[in-house]
């Protein structure tokens, strides 16, 4: 059935100007709801301005002046269509303009726009032609997000969101904030084009040094942190006896499904793509030979946004994600942002062309010892650390409608096996808690 076949023909026409392959049905509900909005005003004079055929004109001729387009401010500032809430002007933006903006902190308002998102009135203007997309867009400074950047990428090129609803491992704030405080560190490092080659090996790539003088994230955990940089040697002697088959195992999934089989990884360098070479490459993974008889519309757009996805490399006692794709990815990783003084469920958005540490060994295995002489509660809450999730393009978080990364169109889990392997090893000789009332029918 067409869902366009009995539309309003404002919306179809409306709709005739949509970008990309954003769900048709999710397309649909959004410009109705607002043509419905609109129309409730008699001309573009009342209620913050705007009409039907003002957005009409707008976006019939993106590079004259066009007047304000607004809709009113929600109590939360958001808008709901269907399933999805988020801000209205980001909403129409991706309906109209770019379909993969992902955030408000990428949009900024023209100068001739009254009614901006950030002006606080009482109305927000939805025109998409009444905002500008830089290159070098700035954050708020705000409690609920932490950002640093690498010398060539700019200071918004990492933003981080905190899944809301998810239980805390260490600290219910996030303890960082962008400085250069003596034990600061950094989640990123930048890398030109010329270091994106088959044989890079990330030799030059991990945390920015201390002391560097770069934007960083201040280290503000209360267990000193001094105690996770051991001596080298003696980690290696004391720690590294466990000797796994592979490194890690990674699942792909699209939105809360599972496609494909796990892929076991035991080389140090693994790269996934958005390609469809049939090799047995030990070394790479081509999504595109994955085939899902329930993709939609959005998935199947990300996955042609994926390109050259993104390369893991365990190294020198680290597992370094590097951004090989032309677009960003986002990743979740409790050891990562512990390390860099975050909350545990806060999700890092990686630019192209940079690399993250997302797990450092040295670390976790410092913590393992702090952890034996707590208990075994405090030991298995260290298997969450083992578990790095990674979405393509779409992001999740408090700026994203997606709320969690299930919802996102195409995403990886990578689990860990030595650091699992180190926690069974501890927790097998102890005994488990025996205050906890679990019955059978608890």
């Amino acid at each position: 059935m067409n869902i366009f076949a009995s539309l309003d023909p404002s919306v179809k026409k409306l709709l005739g100007w949509k970008m990309g392959d954003e769900e048709e049905k999710w397309a649909l509900k959004a410009v109705e709801s607002l043509v419905k909005k609109l129309r409730k005003r008699k001309n573009s004079y009342i209620d913050g301005g705007g009409t039907v055929e003002d957005l009409e004109y707008a976006l019939a001729h993106p590079g004259a002046h066009s007047k304000c387009v607004t809709i009113p401010r929600s109590l939360d500032g958001r808008l709901q269509v269907s399933h999805r809430k988020g801000l209205p002007h980001v909403i129409y933006c991706r309906v109209w303009r770019w379909p993969n903006v992902q955030s408000h902190h990428e949009l900024k308002p023209t100068p001739d726009c009254m009614y901006p998102y950030d002006s606080r009135s009482e109305h927000i203007c939805i025109n998409p032609y009444h905002y500008q997309r830089p290159s070098l867009p700035s954050l708020p400074n705000t409690p609920r997000h932490a950002t640093c950047a690498p010398p060539s990428v700019s200071p918004s090129a990492m933003s981080l969101q905190q899944s809301p609803g998810s239980e805390m491992l260490y600290g219910s704030h996030i303890n960082g904030y962008c400085g250069n405080g003596p034990n600061s560190q950094s989640p990123f490092s930048a890398t030109s084009p010329s270091a994106l080659s088959d044989d890079d090996d990330f030799s030059t790539l991990g945390p920015m040094p201390l002391g560097s003088g770069l934007p960083l994230i201040h280290q503000t955990n209360n267990i000193n942190n001094n105690m996770y940089y051991t001596n080298v040697e003696q980690w290696t002697n004391n720690v590294a006896n466990e000797n796994v088959e592979y490194w890690c195992s990674i699942c792909y999934y699209e939105l809360n499904c599972r496609v494909g089989e796990p892929f076991k990884i035991s080389g140090s360098k693994m790269t996934i793509d958005g390609f469809t070479h049939p090799s047995t490459d030990e070394e790479r993974i081509c999504l595109g030979l994955l085939s899902n008889v329930n993709r939609n519309n959005t998935i199947e757009c990300t996955r042609r946004h994926i390109g050259r996805g993104v390369r893991f490399n365990c190294k020198d006692m680290q597992v370094t994600a590097l951004n090989l794709s032309e677009s960003p990815i986002f990743i979740q990783s409790r050891n990562a942002n512990f390390k860099y003084g975050l909350q545990s469920t806060a999700v890092c958005r990686v630019p192209p062309n940079s690399s993250m540490v997302v797990f450092d060994y040295q670390l976790f295995h410092n913590m393992l010892e702090k952890a034996k002489s707590e208990g075994y509660n405090h030991v298995y809450e260290l298997q969450k650390m083992c578990f790095v999730r990674m979405s393509f393009v779409k992001g999740w978080g408090i700026d994203y409608h997606r709320q969690d990364v299930t919802s996102t169109p195409c995403w990886i889990e990578m689990q860990l096996h030595q650091p699992l392997a180190w926690i069974d090893s501890v927790l097998a000789p102890m005994d488990p808690p025996d205050h906890l009332n679990i019955t059978s029918v608890s």
